[in-house]
């Protein structure tokens, strides 16, 4: 009987599609979103068909060589009591890299003044206080897992102003003596702490909460300008301690407000000011000011399914993905960001809440499905890594207002915890969708071990039947087509050795649900 077969609401016509077959397995997914899969062309790559009279002839397709790491940030559960359960738990998503935040206001000695005498490029000096950033390196190190540390906030006597409600213009200077400290710290050579090579400048940069100004009194944006300095000589400072660290610029918010008040700068506004490109169809150069950046990371939340659009033409959700890294590109062969190789795009932010708990989150079977199909969305897109915010929900109704975990709060610790439906998706993302012009049907898939054999499978008459046996590339990505006129249906992917499974996902094309990413805003 399908989980999904009793539920009432705006799915009824899918529930009863669903109830009509036979599927015994545990997990079920609802819905699928009609998207085109552009990237992909067909090849003649390895692939075992099904063999007997009803084989299918499976085409595996090529596709771009490059990765979709996973990260998670959930810094209540990683960086508390809880971290030993927590880390368990994380294994069990995939992840491989965990964002680790540090404020810099709480790591520096306080007060109006910088303290006399105070050495702030010394990672050993006494007024500062990293206990809190070591434990959590240490944990994550200690596991396996890859920290990505983010600087965020500044200490009063390193602000040039003071106007609310976030940190005011702090000093590019001061910013890269802290960051020396800590990438001097966390080089792996300093007593016996571990090496933290990836470091995030900055979280939410376009929003008035993290930085300020925002925008002058006409409402121009002047964000970009106060954060441009700020990154370039974090930058340098982080290289200069390690020629091989990495440095991921922004985490942009997703939206901006079009109004005179500004309290945020939408993020292609944003980017565009930053990289001095006007704003023209094929942006231009208007300056000669540079920027240094490995990666640039942004929070794509989207107020509905993975195909949901931003409502302004500057913010970008997840199927505006693609604009951001057309402006990257076209600012690195400008030559106003500056970077070694090919910048890369990071999500080091994204998520939605789910119903239950929140009664305005999604559903937990569509939540599943948006979250396989949000990972595939933005590896089509050109991102390398992408974050989920929560490894579990926040607990609701005592003032946890983030339900989007990817585990259950169970209320009593997180040995009570149940995993969602979305651990599945988010370790084992697998899509599908019709191509009607093609009469085709096309699929994609990230497996959670690498380049082992998958095996992809379609339901057919309440059992599951072998389409084909393939091996992903060594990022663990593959995809193919097949040719089929059907037009509902499920498929899946499994581990060859039957170890691991993918949700089902269904062929039906659902009708958006718009709504706010965090259910009960």
């Amino acid at each position: 009987m399908s989980r999904l077969s009793g539920r009432a609401g705006s799915l009824a016509g899918y529930d009863g599609l669903v109830s009509r077959r036979s599927l015994t397995l545990r997990w079920f997914a609802v819905l699928a979103l009609a998207v085109a899969l552009g990237t992909l062309a067909a090849v003649g790559l390895a692939a075992r068909e099904t063999a007997g009279s009803d084989a299918v002839r499976v085409t595996q397709l090529a596709i771009p060589e490059r990765p979709l790491r996973t990260a998670v940030l959930d810094p209540d559960t990683l960086g508390g009591p809880e971290a030993v359960g927590g880390y368990a738990n994380l294994r069990r998503t995939g992840a491989r890299f965990v964002r680790i935040f540090v404020n810099w206001e709480n790591v520096a000695p306080a007060g109006e003044r910088k303290p006399a005498g105070f050495d702030a490029r010394a990672p050993g000096a006494k007024e500062y206080d990293w206990a809190r950033l070591d434990a959590q390196v240490e944990a994550a190190a200690r596991r396996g897992f890859t920290p990505i540390v983010y600087v965020q906030t500044a200490p009063r006597w390193a602000q040039g102003c003071s106007r609310g409600p976030g940190p005011c213009r702090p000093r590019p200077s001061d910013l890269a003596d802290f960051l020396t400290a800590a990438a001097r710290r966390f080089s792996g050579g300093f007593r016996g702490l571990p090496r933290v090579r990836y470091w995030q400048v900055w979280n939410e940069p376009n929003l008035n909460f993290y930085l300020m100004p925002q925008a002058d009194a006409s409402g121009r944006p002047v964000s970009p300008d106060v954060f441009r300095p700020m990154l370039n000589a974090a930058y340098d400072a982080i290289h200069a301690v390690r020629r091989d660290n990495f440095v991921v610029a922004g985490g942009t918010a997703a939206f901006g407000n079009d109004d005179q008040q500004v309290d945020e700068v939408s993020p292609l506004l944003f980017l565009r000011r930053l990289f001095c490109l006007s704003d023209d169809p094929t942006p231009r150069v208007v300056c000669r000011k540079r920027v240094r950046l490995d990666a640039w990371g942004h929070h794509p939340y989207t107020s509905g399914s993975p195909t949901h659009h931003a409502r302004l033409a500057d913010d970008v959700s997840l199927p505006d993905l693609w604009k951001m890294r057309r402006l990257l590109q076209i600012a690195q062969k400008a030559g106003t960001l500056q970077a070694p190789r090919p910048v890369e795009l990071w999500v080091t932010e994204f998520a939605w809440d789910t119903s239950p708990p929140d009664p305005k989150g999604v559903p937990e079977e569509l939540h599943a499905r948006w979250v396989a199909e949000a990972l595939y969305r933005m590896w089509d897109q050109g991102v390398s890594l992408a974050t989920w915010f929560l490894l579990r929900d926040q607990e609701w109704g005592k003032g946890g207002p983030f339900q989007s975990g990817l585990y259950f709060n169970g209320g009593s610790g997180v040995a009570s915890d149940r995993a969602k439906l979305a651990l599945t998706a988010f370790r084992f993302p697998f899509v599908a969708f019709r191509e009607p012009r093609r009469k085709a049907v096309r699929f994609w898939g990230r497996s959670p071990a690498g380049r082992a054999e998958v095996v992809v499978e379609r339901e057919a008459a309440g059992s599951w039947q072998k389409l084909v046996v393939l091996r992903p590339n060594r990022f663990g990505v593959f995809a193919g087509r097949f040719p089929s006129t059907a037009r509902d249906g499920f498929l899946r992917a499994r581990l060859a050795s039957g170890s691991d499974a993918s949700l089902p996902f269904s062929l039906v094309v659902p009708p958006d649900r718009p709504g706010c990413p965090w259910g009960t805003c």
